[in-house]
């Protein structure tokens, strides 16, 4: 009656032990792994969306937009406009526009224009 006991609690004793293991190494190698692998995937993600013809297409038109209105405004209005396109436009770069909006939105994002 006594082996059988032992038996018990060697197996019981065992899948604890296994449990335990599986916890310690899925947060050691799995979550660790995670938190080193997954920001380097979002940055990927972030590339390759800042590099698709959606998005730089969507930028421009939205340039557009804003420097017909800035055109159409009064003192007022053009200097609501130009901070909205420094916060909206900070990290857009230029250098994907044509050449005329290229011109206004560095005038805009660096103070030649009213601010």
């Amino acid at each position: 009656m006594k082996a059988v006991f032992g038996v018990v609690g060697g197996i019981i004793g065992s899948l604890i032990l296994i449990f335990a293991i599986s916890l310690g190494a899925d947060y050691f190698i799995g979550l660790k792994w995670y938190s080193f692998i997954e920001p380097k995937k979002e940055d990927v993600r972030r590339e390759i969306f800042l590099n698709t013809r959606s998005y730089n297409e969507g930028k421009t038109q939205d340039l557009i937009r804003y420097r017909l209105e800035y055109l159409r405004s009064d003192e007022e209005g053009k200097a609501i406009l130009s901070e909205a396109m420094r916060h909206m436009f900070a990290e857009f770069d230029e250098n994907k526009l044509p050449l005329e909006l290229k011109s206004f939105l560095q005038k805009i994002k660096y103070g030649e224009l009213q601010q």
